[in-house]
């Protein structure tokens, strides 16, 4: 038996409309997705009816599959299917295991790796300002905000003192460390706090390495974050131009018994808010489908609006997920 072909692909940090031609066409015709946690929802929805979704999402605190096991299973799915889809946050190369999971492959199995948009870059010019800048910042450094006990060797302090800037991955539950260890050095650097970059929920906090700590906790950041460092956070000014634009901070969803067009639902994103869709809940192999990816956008997103194109789409929606909205955001469309 041929052997699939596997395809690691960058799904970018949350705007979906950062996705690259070639990866959507690959997630179009995949016969099974393999994707991680960070990755925007409704691009799962753009996968044929018959694509097999398997979430193998981690998070900094609970593990959901070990890195073996999921090096397991994109080998099983290669005897199985003829096109595996491996969908991961960001950029697969960058802090993305991407080469224990390319090595772990049979030798005979055919690959290709589709680079996708890093967080660091979109947090920062989705938060007003860039990574690098010729009055502040010659250079850059991405290092993971793991760190290893007792162990700053991930923390670039050199770059730092040439003017760099510094971009940290995985980093919030050590922040309190990562803010004590870069005080010894230079209390004063400048900060900022990216959660959720490029999303319509994006938070982002700026201060420096006296107060940080603080405006994060009274944001309410979580995870996923990025924190950048280094003088280049001045060229924030005030809010940026995405978190202007006219539906920031709204998230809205749609219920339809028939299909909603996925790519025109992703062109809402240049709006600014976040967009989902329930749709076909006449069809039992959708809703099956889909099911854990509903059940869990819907247990961590509070809607603005709710859109339902008929009275019995809505029904069938609540009678399938057991949620009742509050009318006064419900806007009946058929």
């Amino acid at each position: 038996m041929d052997l699939g072909k596997v395809y690691f692909i960058g799904a970018g940090p949350g705007d979906p409309g950062l996705v690259t031609y070639k990866a959507i066409r690959k997630i179009e015709q995949a016969d099974v997705i393999i994707y991680d946690r960070l990755v925007n929802p409704i691009l799962l929805q753009l996968s044929k009816r018959d694509c097999k979704l398997i979430y193998v999402g981690k998070n900094p605190d609970v593990k959901y599959k070990k890195q073996d096991e999921i090096n397991t299973i994109i080998n099983h799915c290669a005897q199985q299917y003829k096109t595996i889809v491996r969908l991961k946050g960001g950029d697969p190369g960058i802090f993305g295991r991407l080469t224990e999971e390319v090595e772990s492959l049979d030798d005979h199995t055919p690959y290709e790796i589709v680079p996708g948009i890093t967080s660091a870059s979109a947090a920062a010019l989705y938060s007003g300002f860039p990574l690098t800048d010729r009055a502040y910042s010659p250079h850059v450094t991405f290092s993971t905000g793991h760190l290893q006990k007792d162990s700053v060797r991930e923390i670039d302090f050199e770059a730092l003192a040439k003017g760099g800037t510094l971009a940290l991955y995985m980093g919030m539950k050590a922040l309190p460390e990562i803010v004590a260890v870069l005080s010894k050095n230079e209390a004063h650097l400048k900060i900022a706090v990216i959660g959720h970059a490029s999303y319509g929920f994006q938070k982002t906090v700026t201060g420096d390495l006296t107060n940080i700590i603080q405006k994060v906790q009274e944001e309410e950041v979580t995870h996923p974050a990025m924190i950048i460092i280094g003088d280049v956070v001045n060229c924030r000014k005030g809010v940026s131009w995405f978190e202007s634009l006219p539906e920031f901070n709204e998230a809205h969803l749609y219920i339809s018994t028939d299909e909603i067009n996925k790519h025109e639902l992703i062109e809402r994103f240049e709006q600014g808010g976040f967009y989902y869709a329930i749709d076909q809940m006449n069809d039992a192999l959708v809703q099956e489908k889909y099911r854990n990816v509903h059940v869990d956008v819907l247990s961590e997103r509070t809607f603005t609006q709710v859109f339902a194109f008929s009275t019995q789409a809505l029904q069938l929606f609540e009678e399938t997920y057991g949620i009742q909205f509050n009318r006064n955001i419900i806007n009946i469309k058929g």
